[in-house]
């Protein structure tokens, strides 16, 4: 069997079914026919089940969203698109291998455009923002033509791009159908295809493959899903992403709600604003972090009942400039009463009742007793029955 010649006529079909495309007028229609007849080509069997293909937006873990991505290769088996349809497609960024961008000719526009592309989706990655040991989700680029340009012009304006940009958010790989093969070497002329091998010393060429540019395209596109290890993706987190609100990402901020005359006020839903948070993060962090046990002994005088222990030397930051007393301080009687409501009030401001968020995917608790006015902000279009 010749593996070339099969691929080669593949080749042929594919750039034959791209010319006809060039009678259709509608620009959206064409650009669908250009990313199915790809699609087509790598789903008829020469994906591993493992892995499918969507199109759409990918959602990382601090509620960014990408770029319309043309089409996002995912794991079949144990991703969970947020969601899909034929015209809408949502996935989280833990289940997403990588991304594809098509272009019918490959211009100096279309170039920038479709790295701006990879560069939405890298930027999602948890290795990135977390600095978590998980993978960078790779992101190629397949024409079927170039424009009146050559792939000698395409690598000068690659390097133009990456010089302004970190290796982390570089694409992995540029293919142009019947042309040849843009990717990165090092040093030793090496191919690096791989997130952890393109680095500052690394620099993109260009192999003019011409007619078997198709092959080395797929046999690529195999290593880099192969080569990525992706997580479980835990569905529940997604519930309550973090929002960037100044400088900071802030999750289980989206439940507060306002008293009135002692009750609550249902017409709104409340969050913390920013000046709240910089209080708490700027005093917090000057004190240091400290232990759950601490802090629960700290508040309650005792580590509560179903209080998981694996957690109690985890550490945690505890806003309490004043110093409030927990409830070991006094006898219940001397520090609590009842407003007649259906609502336990304190006469002295307290530890309790006790809240926390999340900034940085670090853990701050605070005593309810400094939360003012002052200090929350309506959250627009969340109502008391979204909680």
């Amino acid at each position: 069997m010749d593996v070339r010649k099969i691929f080669r006529e593949i080749s042929q079909k594919l750039s034959s079914d791209f010319r006809s495309s060039e009678e259709i007028k509608h620009s959206g229609s064409k650009g669908s026919f250009r990313e199915n007849a790809l699609k087509d080509f790598l789903q008829n069997g020469r994906l591993p089940k493992r892995y499918a293909i969507g199109s759409g937006e990918i959602v990382g873990p601090n509620s960014d969203i990408s770029k319309q991505s043309d089409l996002i290769i995912y794991d079949a088996l144990e991703g969970i698109p947020l969601l899909y349809s034929e015209t809408v497609q949502v996935f989280p960024i833990d289940c997403v291998y990588g991304i594809v961008e098509v272009k019918s000719k490959l211009s100096k526009n279309k170039l920038m455009e479709s790295l701006e592309n990879i560069k939405s989706v890298k930027e999602l990655s948890p290795a990135l923002l977390q600095k978590k040991e998980m993978p960078i989700p790779f992101g190629a680029i397949f024409a079927y033509s170039l424009s009146s340009n050559s792939l000698k012009s395409l690598v000068a304006n690659l390097r133009d791009w990456e010089s302004k940009v970190s290796p982390a958010l570089w694409p992995n790989l540029i293919a142009i159908l019947g042309e040849g093969i843009i990717y990165h070497t090092n040093n030793e002329n090496d191919e690096c295809i791989h997130a952890h091998e393109i680095t500052n010393c690394t620099s993109p060429i260009y192999i003019a493959y011409q007619n078997d540019a198709l092959f080395h395209f797929y046999s690529s596109l195999l290593d880099l899903c192969s080569g990525l290890r992706l997580s479980t993706v835990k569905i529940l987190k997604y519930l309550d992403l973090p929002k960037k609100i100044g400088q900071y990402f802030v999750s289980h901020n989206t439940r507060f709600l306002r008293l009135e005359d002692g009750s609550f006020d249902t017409k709104a839903v409340y969050r913390l604003n920013i000046h709240f948070i910089e209080k708490i993060v700027t005093w917090c962090k000057k004190a240091g972090p400290i232990t759950e046990r601490k802090m629960l002994s700290r508040v309650f005088g005792q580590i509560p009942v179903g209080t998981k222990k694996e957690s109690l030397e985890e550490a945690l930051y505890f806003y309490n400039p004043d110093d409030l007393p927990g409830m070991e301080a006094k006898d219940f009687n001397d520090i609590f009463f009842n407003n007649n409501k259906g609502r336990i009030n304190t006469k002295i401001p307290m530890c309790v009742p006790l809240n926390f968020i999340l900034v940085n995917n670090e853990v701050y608790y605070f005593p309810q007793s400094y939360v003012t006015d002052n200090d929350i902000e309506i959250i627009p279009g969340k109502k008391f029955d979204d909680l």
